[in-house]
């Protein structure tokens, strides 16, 4: 065939394949979950939040997260062994959070340091014993800020069947796929998509390539040692295609 018309071809051939892309379709990323590939929900055209995305806005001020979606799961904190601190005890919505709203998640103290220590943080399981199908959503969205002299970073954890041991797969465990933050005193939005998720470099076993929507644990902020924070966290939900 004749240069010419070869190109051609090739042109032809792109402009079919452009036409045949959806503004929300799903994208394959292959990977190790339990022997089969993944699947992350792709938002070509943007992002919102879905109908049942609601996870918790507190404004019911106890510890339970929103019963949408068939979701069920508690809030709780977490402290390394080497003396790291974490308020309010008990662990529940506060007040004066001033972004509106009557109440939000508030965490604060001291993380310590030393070979021990890895600091603290706070989340909640999707559902109760169980792992939690999130394949329909696209991503995380939360509002947030830090109040003056805290620590400004903090990193955003989503824990599925490949990282938390509840999977039963992880050798070792805790490598969560998430987004690493800095928040600022001023209340913001915040946006983690399924697609942009990533686990920290150089450890954990396994390493898959993606995040497992349709295997989720639990979702966690987590900060590092020898800081103090203030952290506080509002409007969490999961995010769909517009």
């Amino acid at each position: 065939m004749a240069p010419a018309k070869l190109i051609v071809l090739a042109i032809l051939l792109d402009l079919f394949t452009l036409g045949c892309i959806g503004v929300s379709q799903k994208r394959s990323v292959s990977g190790t979950v339990g022997g089969t590939g993944t699947d992350i929900k792709s938002c070509h055209a943007g992002a919102r939040m879905a109908d049942d995305g609601l996870i918790d806005d507190f404004e019911d001020g106890n510890n339970q997260v929103a019963s949408e979606g068939g979701r069920d799961g508690y809030w709780w904190p977490k402290k390394d062994p080497a003396g790291s601190t974490i308020e309010p005890t008990p662990f529940a919505p506060s007040d004066g959070a001033g972004d509106g709203s009557d109440t939000a998640l508030h965490a604060s103290g001291q993380t310590a340091s030393g070979d021990d220590a890895w600091g603290a943080g706070f989340g909640a399981n999707l559902v109760q014993n169980a792992l939690y199908d999130a394949s329909k959503y696209s991503g995380v969205s939360f509002r947030a800020k830090v109040g003056p002299g805290s620590s400004t970073s903090i990193r955003f954890n989503i824990e599925d069947v490949n990282t938390h041991p509840d999977g039963k797969i992880c050798k070792t465990c805790w490598n969560a796929f998430g987004k690493d933050m800095i928040l600022t005193t001023e209340w913001k939005e915040y946006r983690v998509m399924f697609s942009e998720a990533r686990q920290q470099p150089d450890w954990g076993n396994p390493r898959p390539l993606a995040i497992t929507p349709s295997k989720l644990v639990e979702i966690d902020w987590q900060i590092g040692p020898g800081r103090p924070y203030d952290v506080w966290i509002d409007d969490l939900a999961f995010l769909d295609c517009k």
